[in-house]
C-alpha cells in the first residue's frame, strides 16, 4: 500500500469527522506496491454518510484532505452497502485503513 502513515491518518481523521462508524479503504493502483504515481482511490463505507449530502460531504472531506496534505487527486465513493456492484468490488480488492 502506498500511503504513508501520515496520510492514512488524515483520511480517517476527515472521514471520522462525517461519521466516526464509518470504514475507509483504499482501492486501486495505490494499493499495489509496484506501481507508481495514481491518484488516491477511496471508498467510505457509511450509511450516515449515503443518506446524507453526499456530495457536500465528499467535497468537505477532500478540502480537509487537500490542506493537510496538500493538492493531490482523490476519488471518493461512498457505500451504505455492497449492493452495487462498484462497491463491491473495491470492497473486495481494497485495503482497509
Amino acid at each position: 500500500m502506498r500511503l504513508t502513515p501520515e496520510e492514512i491518518s488524515a483520511v480517517k481523521t476527515a472521514v471520522a469527522r462525517q461519521d466516526p462508524e464509518a470504514r475507509v479503504y483504499l482501492f486501486g493502483s495505490r494499493t499495489d506496491d509496484d506501481k507508481r504515481g495514481g491518484d488516491m482511490d477511496l471508498l467510505i463505507m457509511s450509511h450516515k454518510i449515503d443518506a446524507g449530502d453526499k456530495t457536500a460531504i465528499v467535497t468537505d472531506i477532500i478540502m480537509e484532505l487537500h490542506d493537510r496534505l496538500g493538492e493531490q487527486k482523490i476519488d471518493i465513493v461512498v457505500a451504505a452497502d455492497t449492493s452495487r456492484p462498484f462497491a463491491r468490488i473495491a470492497l473486495a480488492q481494497g485495503v482497509m485503513l
